[in-house]
């Protein structure tokens, strides 16, 4: 998703410089018009915003405050931006790293897929200091379709893992009913038409509608991030003596599916585990 963001700033005529674990991102990024930096402190010396999205809480510690992290360069006035789903507690971590070099942090997940990033459709959710935000207006409006202001701290990061608890359950309620309908003669491709045009109907089932009548899993988000952001929200609660049962119900559901080597195909591969239960039972 990443690259995809970087494309459209590159599209909407920003001046880009990219840093990467991977050189083959970086390579197709210069190829694309970018500029390339060593590190992160690299890009920050030249940098008035600096965006990052990485895939958990130790790639964003490392981002911030590892080894050429952002740390060693980062000064005032600059403006540093996470797009990645990370937990409350790391992103309070590096806000006070950010803090300490006079920098500005907006924390800013997002909500959508690969798709939607590409055309700029995301829902981005921001939280942060007011000016900031509003300075990087022009530039949120470039990578998604409209900002939720949640706070000045890391109430952003509570929102995200708050949609992606359901999120991660969909699937597997999806699947129970289709078994259900299945087993009452409906057929599958009839059953999403009907499900996509009926009071249940959501965006995420809607752009999911092709994938389940294909049963193609390739992956958009697979089923081990979803299970690491349900990981994530399950620690925040246990911190907090929340009981999740349901959220822990869909931590199962996708353990199942990383046990079984399918941990990097997409999370709505979870919606299929009826019939797996089924086959030792035909009808």
């Amino acid at each position: 998703m990443g690259s995809a963001l970087s494309l459209r700033l590159l599209d909407a005529g920003a001046a880009l410089t990219v840093t990467d674990v991977e050189p083959a991102r970086v390579a197709n990024m210069v190829q694309a018009g970018a500029s390339a930096a060593s590190s992160a402190a690299a890009l920050a010396e030249t940098s008035d915003i600096i965006l990052s999205m990485v895939s958990n809480d130790t790639a964003l510690l490392s981002v911030a405050a590892g080894s050429g992290g952002l740390a060693e360069t980062l000064r005032p006035g600059q403006i540093f931006i996470d797009l990645s789903t990370v937990s409350p507690a790391t992103s309070a971590q590096v806000a006070e790293i950010i803090a300490e070099r006079g920098a500005d942090y907006i924390r800013l997940p997002v909500s959508g897929s690969t798709a939607t990033a590409e055309a700029g459709t995301l829902t981005l959710f921001a939280s942060g200091p007011d000016a900031a935000i509003d300075r990087c207006a022009p530039l949120l409006a470039v990578l998604g379709r409209e900002t939720t202001r949640c706070g000045a701290a890391e109430e952003a990061r509570a929102m995200k893992l708050t949609i992606n608890m359901i999120v991660a359950l969909m699937p597997a309620i999806l699947g129970e009913a289709l078994a259900f309908g299945a087993r009452q003669g409906l057929e599958w491709d009839a059953m999403i038409d009907a499900l996509n045009n009926s009071t249940v109907a959501t965006p995420l089932l809607g752009y999911k509608a092709a994938m389940l009548k294909a049963r193609d899993w390739t992956p958009a988000a697979d089923v081990n991030l979803v299970a690491k952001d349900v990981d994530l929200a399950l620690a925040a609660a246990q911190r907090e003596g929340l009981p999740l049962p349901f959220t822990a119900l869909a931590r199962q559901y996708a353990a199942a599916f990383q046990a079984s080597g399918e941990g990097d195909l997409d999370f709505f591969r979870v919606a299929t585990w009826p019939e797996r239960l089924l086959a030792s039972n035909p009808r």
